[in-house]
């Protein structure tokens, strides 16, 4: 049994970690998943550094005691390295560019040592390499490429085609003069031919302005965001219909027929993705420029689904795909760019058969090398840390999450249930621990008594009051 803390930030949807947290607990690993983007934690900015302010929080990870943490863009907390056991794994997974999005990049430095270094694509390893300047070998570091848990529902399809995404542009129009002048067009050109550009190289392109920095990061966001809503325009008049929470109803300042096309109903959850993919003849993904060699999450979602795929090339999808798909099917749902990619769809919409086909095919090599499962038996040998099929009758589950966004559901008679066990179990454990406490809390008071306070030797004394802060609640 392994006992695993998921550290993350999102504000607009957590399916992957719905999906990451219900294999792994289902397969007997006590789990306390935790997102960042809450009250209980304080954060400078986006990539910048985490920190717990709730004591409360921070006790029940020390008391959750975890064996590895699964560190989304390295955003566990600062002051959470001081209570994690000495032999606790750090596993630092890059949900975006390391370079760009990692946060508490001196807590890798000062505790690098256990860290290992997990690579959602096969550019990570570089991307790593690059920004930490150092040596990574297959010791510290593993290909893990993400996967789905959705399933193929064969819901009425009232979509002709949907996305479920972020809105990568600017909420505001910036005000500031050098984005209108020739050295924003300047970069501009250089992000079309690498994303990745650093501050170091955007400061030799640009010649006349002073507050480079600031230059170079609204332009790599207004590149993102123009990119995907390029690839939007051409779907609007095709029955397309997209999700988002970011501040897509936004959207009608820069184009009004993109805006007619959004459904703000939250689709936030893995349940709400999967409802969305079933209900859609096609589901398309553009990827954003920071995905180099590998894609959005979504895609493996939306090829478990009865959603025929459409998306760009991506080195990475053909490694993991292409052995378990026709000539025919690959030709059918991969686009060379936002023109070909409404050709496309078009045909798509058309021929019912070779969609049919495609979505065939396309679960298939789900089930082939698509599955979580097929990646945590990779994992599980990488770390030596048993994680499916573990004996464990009553597998923690805690969770610390962003809920305002997301739909309150009815719980069915056998959630309602299955929650009631949970309880009970989580009762049970606190007074189990509640005995405890009390137990040294009266060993503590005998040790003060004139003469008997000599059968404690004080070596004794420090570890007593280790297990009664320990215990404390």
């Amino acid at each position: 049994m392994a006992r695993i803390l998921i550290s993350y930030f999102s504000d607009y949807g957590e399916a992957m970690y719905d999906a990451i947290t219900d294999v792994l607990h289902k397969n007997g690993n006590d789990i306390f998943r935790m997102n960042i983007n809450n009250p209980g934690i304080t954060i400078t900015k986006w990539g910048g550094k985490s920190q717990i302010n709730d004591n409360k929080l921070l006790t029940q990870i020390h008391n959750f005691n975890p064996e590895f943490v699964m560190n989304f863009n390295n955003c566990l907390p600062q002051n959470c390295y001081e209570i994690l056991g000495e032999k606790c794994k750090i596993c630092a997974i890059d949900a975006d560019a390391p370079s760009v999005a990692f946060w508490n990049k001196e807590m890798i430095e000062k505790y690098f040592n256990r860290f290992v270094f997990l690579g959602l694509q096969s550019y990570s390893k570089k991307m790593y390499q690059d920004w930490l300047n150092v040596k990574l070998t297959n010791k510290n570091y593993l290909y893990f490429p993400p996967a789905t848990v959705v399933k193929n529902e064969k819901l009425k399809q009232n979509k002709n085609i949907s996305f479920i995404g972020s809105n990568f542009y600017p909420l505001e129009v910036p005000l500031d003069e050098d984005f209108y002048a020739s050295d924003a067009i300047k970069l501009y050109n250089a992000f079309e031919k690498n994303y990745f550009l650093t501050l170091d190289e955007a400061k030799k392109i640009c010649k006349h302005t002073t507050n480079v920095e600031r230059l170079h990061e609204i332009v790599r966001w207004v590149y993102a965001g123009q990119d995907r809503l390029r690839y939007m325009q051409q779907l609007t008049d095709l029955g397309f219909t997209f999700y988002g929470l970011r501040y897509w109803s936004r959207i009608a300042y820069y184009d009004f027929e993109i805006a007619k096309c959004f459904d703000s109903t939250p689709k936030v959850t893995l349940e709400d993705n999967q409802w969305v993919y079933n209900t859609s003849k096609i589901s398309v993904n553009f990827s954003h420029p920071l995905a180099k060699s590998s894609f959005s999450w979504r895609v493996m979602d939306i090829m478990a689904s009865n959603a025929c795929l459409l998306m760009e090339s991506k080195p990475d999808w053909h490694e993991l795909f292409d052995k378990y798909l026709s000539p025919d099917v690959l030709d059918a749902i991969i686009y060379k760019d936002r023109f070909d990619m409404r050709q496309k769809a078009i045909k798509l919409l058309k021929d019912e058969k070779l969609r049919k086909k495609c979505v065939a095919e396309l679960n298939n090599a789900i089930e082939q090398n698509g599955r979580w499962e097929v990646r945590f038996a990779s994992l599980e040998k990488f770390l030596g840390i048993k994680l499916l099929n573990v004996k464990n009758n009553h597998p923690e589950l805690i969770v610390i999450s962003r809920m305002e966004n997301k739909p309150v559901k009815k719980e069915t008679e056998q959630q309602s249930q299955t929650l009631k066990t949970h309880k009970t179990f989580l009762h049970s454990l606190h007074l189990k621990n509640r005995y405890k406490l009390m137990w040294y809390l009266f060993v503590a008071f005998i040790a003060q008594i004139p003469v008997l306070d000599l059968t404690v030797r004080s070596r004794k004394r420090v570890r007593l009051l280790q297990k009664i802060q320990k215990w404390w609640r």
